[in-house]
């Protein structure tokens, strides 16, 4: 095998373990080892809110801070603090209450705390209820369920949403109207392919929600009727495809969320991935798997049975009886099944798994797989026989074709021309059971040595036989009529193939006439040889007029100007009535103005610049000018 043939089976098998993969790629879980190197880099502390939603997140993972963080932490607090901020004051109480010692001036911030229980806004409510539970203050259930109703009739967004299922977590009384809405906060999630649920705001926004949802729910010791598997496993879904997030507090939110999943009084969703080979058959018959939490550790509340129910593809069934797995880790978390009894037919097969809590748990409902199959397939080994290739003339029929042995070589160069066919026959079989294949790529590959030139032509399955008839004529364009020796080369390759073939036929020696190369079909050398360069000729400018005529021209513009300057030294100037008043000065000024303007238009100006300035500058030489006029006039008017 050559290495561009190996080159090319590499990349066919590639494509289709990609295809493969992409269709049954294993489901992910959130990574709470990259959740923690995240917090941890949002160090050193420079803000409130970040070191919050940092040590918060740190916390829930079980860190333990060194004594030297924790007087950085208190410190960054009574810097940072701002007394008159609800959210600030609740950042700040919040880390103090992570640090041994760190005493904060409690009465200090207590008018912003009274003034955010009062606040029409649902964030400042949710900061102060928040702010109590921290400070361990009583806090007026009923005013503050009414508090909240009346603030989300003003700002009802998903935000506020998710902010009242927290507040409402935190009440004795006034709790069900608040529940009641989880129905309603459940029809306004984005539904993104049939697959994801979110809310508008990410990661951060979508987390906070949920862990609302089940946070009142367990105050309630009830959970909505509407919010079923099907559903969470949408948000489920979501929240793992965003399990890498951008920025500290939706880390914190996740993780927070995250956490819940894992353990709840109603619905904990597993995770089900295959750790064996995609690949089973009669010497690799076991098919391994993990199930796990959301956050990829084993279940802890209860010992599960997992059973696979079948392993069926659209033409087979590799097992169609419930069948159990065998634990094979003492923590409960991967399981073995011997998948595999007899060769079975090549093909894909989805296994469905079902789970359930062993006794004395058996009636726990709460355990749930976000996806209970995974994909598999049993390869075979392929031979190619019955290969048969020839030349013959395009408008006869078929030609004695030569046969070949597995891997042989045709030992005769065969000759062709543009009035030619290559003929090639052969069919794909099942060692194991000789039956026929359709395989997904099974091409004849020209290669010309000289030129480096490379043509694919696919051979067409029918009736259980390849054929492939490659008329020269026809397809002279892609030979760009080059003449030359050519290797024919057969390639078969399957995702269900152990053994993609790769099979030197034969040579052929192609005859092109000379008379219909044109300078389009050269070798790759000539091809991509340097051309000649190109000059563009632009267009002579066209014949002007002598500069007789234009000085004539601009002789006659001026003409004008001339007389006048000669009339006014024959006749002589009369400033007599000229008046150094405002009016006077004004107007001439402007009016100089409005000629300097013409000016600056021929030169730079626009139009629509221009008239811009025109509109101040004759403004203002209309009303000086009316008013100069008026006082030419008035002496006059008095001698009448």
């Amino acid at each position: 095998m050559t290495s561009k043939s190996f080159l090319i089976l590499t990349v066919l098998i590639s494509c289709v373990a990609i295809t493969l993969s992409s269709t049954n790629s294993n489901y992910p879980t959130i990574n709470l080892a990259n959740l923690r190197n995240f917090l941890e880099s949002v160090k050193p502390y420079s803000d409130l809110s970040n070191a919050f939603y940092s040590v918060k997140g740190l916390e829930l993972l079980g860190e333990k801070f060194q004594p030297q963080t924790q007087a950085e932490i208190c410190n960054l607090v009574k810097l940072k603090i701002d007394k008159n901020s609800i959210e600030s004051v609740f950042f700040g109480l919040s880390l103090a209450s992570s640090v041994p010692n760190c005493v904060l001036p409690t009465a200090e911030y207590q008018a912003t705390i009274n003034k955010a229980a009062s606040s029409k806004k649902v964030a400042d409510l949710y900061y102060y209820s928040q702010v109590a539970k921290t400070a361990k203050q009583p806090i007026d259930s009923k005013v503050l369920s009414k508090s909240v109703i009346d603030a989300l009739k003003t700002d009802s967004s998903i935000l506020n949403q998710g902010y009242a299922l927290h507040i409402a977590s935190l009440l004795s009384e006034g709790r069900k109207t608040l529940f009641e809405m989880i129905e309603d906060i459940l029809e306004q999630a984005d539904e993104v392919d049939k697959k994801f649920l979110q809310y508008e705001g990410g990661v951060g926004t979508t987390s906070l929600v949920l862990d609302g949802i089940f946070e009142l729910s367990a105050k309630m010791k009830q959970f909505p009727p509407k919010f079923d598997q099907a559903k969470l496993t949408k948000f489920v879904n979501y929240l793992t495809s965003k399990r890498s997030p951008t920025n500290a507090r939706s880390a914190y939110f996740l993780l927070k969320a995250s956490l819940k999943l894992t353990d709840n009084q109603f619905h904990i969703p597993l995770v089900l991935n295959r750790l064996s080979s995609v690949s089973v058959s009669s010497d690799q018959p076991n098919l391994l798997i993990s199930i796990t939490n959301l956050v990829g550790a084993s279940v802890k509340q209860v010992k599960l049975d997992v059973d696979a129910l079948s392993a069926k593809s659209s033409k087979s069934t590799l097992l169609s009886a419930k069948k159990p797995f065998t634990a094979k880790s003492s923590d409960g978390t991967t399981y073995e099944l011997k998948l595999v009894e007899q060769q079975p037919e090549a093909d894909f097969y989805t296994v469905a798994i079902s789970i359930s809590p062993k006794a004395p748990a058996q009636n726990d409902k709460r355990f749930f797989l976000v996806s209970n199959s995974v994909l598999v397939k049993v390869t075979t080994v392929v031979s190619v026989s019955d290969l048969q290739i020839g030349v013959g003339d395009r408008d006869q029929g078929l030609p004695k074709l030569s046969s070949l042995q597995a891997n042989q070589k045709l030992q005769k160069k065969l000759e062709a021309d543009q009035q030619s066919k290559l003929y090639v026959r052969f069919s794909v079989k099942d060692k194991l059971k000789g039956s026929n294949l359709e395989v997904h790529q099974a091409f004849l590959r020209f290669s010309e040595a000289k030129s480096g030139r490379e043509i694919i032509f696919l051979a067409q399955y029918s009736n259980g036989q390849y054929s492939a008839d490659v008329d020269l004529g026809t397809n002279s364009k892609s030979f760009r009529r080059l003449s030359g020796v050519y290797s024919v080369e057969l390639i078969v390759a399957d995702a269900l193939m152990q053994n993609p073939v790769s099979w030197n036929l034969a040579d052929v020696n192609l005859h092109f006439i000379e008379e219909q190369a044109s300078s389009a079909f050269q070798d790759k050398a000539t091809l991509y040889a340097k051309k000649p360069e190109i000059k563009h000729l632009f267009r002579l400018p066209e014949q002007t007029p002598s500069t007789l005529v234009s000085r004539v021209f601009t002789g006659l513009v001026l003409a004008p100007l001339a007389i006048l300057f000669i009339l006014w030294l024959k006749i002589g100037f009369n400033f007599r009535r000229f008046s150094f008043s405002l009016s006077s000065i004004v107007f001439h000024v402007a009016l100089a103005g409005i000629f300097g303007l013409f000016y600056c238009y021929w030169i730079k100006l626009n139009m629509f610049q221009t008239i811009r300035y025109l509109a101040l500058l004759g403004g203002i030489a209309f009303f000086a000018g009316n008013r100069l006029l008026r006082s030419l006039a008035a002496p006059k008017n008095k001698e009448q």
